[in-house]
């Protein structure tokens, strides 16, 4: 369905960020992208969904390319919002949503592409999935909880319904319960038919739920393979998922230099 190609991507025209990454979303799988701040996992998404324009960020070398039913779209040279009706959704960073409107009103600018009707029909869809966001349905989004708040940026992304769907973080700054109730809804989103790329630093999380993954550092891949094999690789478990030969370790303690050698050794 995706496939990036040796990407590079440069900001304020003299900052590499990306350097030469390439990647895959097969059509109905759910692929991990793991990697510390920095590594430019966020860029990437930004890449795809053609955001990188606000923030001074442009694609200097390699491609996006989505291939669905309709045919072959080359995405780093569209706009956001010819990208969006291809099939592709983005829940952010951080949430994202519009604090000072309403949770229908958030609802209803996800399906800015539908027929004003349909976008109501499609909002009933998610009211029925997510009880209470048909509770707060009159209220200012702002006031929701965190969890709440996540919900209702997923809820926004798929009212486009999309084919594909870009998370970034969803279980940031979130309770443990909440984290599991987020897992369990990528799952069902998945099984839904929609394919899903998944940035995460909880990489236990994304593990679990992701059918291959992908490790950035420093802009570019360093490792990549099926999520069977990276949770048992030795670098992966003691990185990323703290599981050291010491025992658990904060990823913070580990060297970098130290890091980057093992990953090239």
């Amino acid at each position: 369905m995706l496939e990036v190609s040796n990407l590079e991507v440069v900001y304020h025209s003299v900052v590499l960020v990306l350097k030469g990454v390439s990647l895959r979303v097969p059509d109905g799988s759910v692929v991990a992208l793991l990697g510390p701040n920095g590594a430019g996992k966020t860029t990437l998404l930004r890449a795809i969904t053609g955001l990188l324009d606000i923030h001074d960020g442009a694609v200097t070398k390699g491609s996006t390319v989505l291939e669905n039913e309709k045919g072959t779209h080359i995405l780093h040279e569209r706009r956001p919002e010819h990208i969006v009706p291809l099939g592709i959704g983005h829940v952010m960073e951080g949430r994202r949503i519009f604090p000072e409107l309403t949770v229908e009103e958030n609802l209803l600018a996800g399906g800015y592409a539908l027929a004003g009707h349909k976008a109501r029909t499609e909002a009933e869809r998610y009211y029925e999935r997510f009880p209470i966001l048909r509770e707060r349905r009159r209220q200012q989004a702002g006031y929701l909880s965190g969890g709440e708040q996540q919900m209702l940026a997923i809820a926004r992304a798929l009212m486009a319904r999309p084919r594909l769907l870009l998370m970034d973080e969803p279980s940031l700054g979130l309770a443990p319960q909440v984290v599991e109730d987020v897992k369990t809804l990528i799952r069902e989103i998945n099984e839904d038919g929609v394919s899903v790329l998944l940035v995460e630093q909880n990489a236990t999380m994304a593990l679990e739920l992701a059918d291959y993954g992908y490790i950035l550092e420093n802009g570019r891949i360093v490792l990549d393979g099926p999520s069977e094999e990276l949770r048992e690789d030795t670098d992966i478990r003691e990185f990323y998922l703290g599981l050291g030969e010491g025992g658990r370790r904060s990823y913070r303690d580990v060297k970098h230099y130290r890091r980057r050698k093992r990953w090239l050794s």
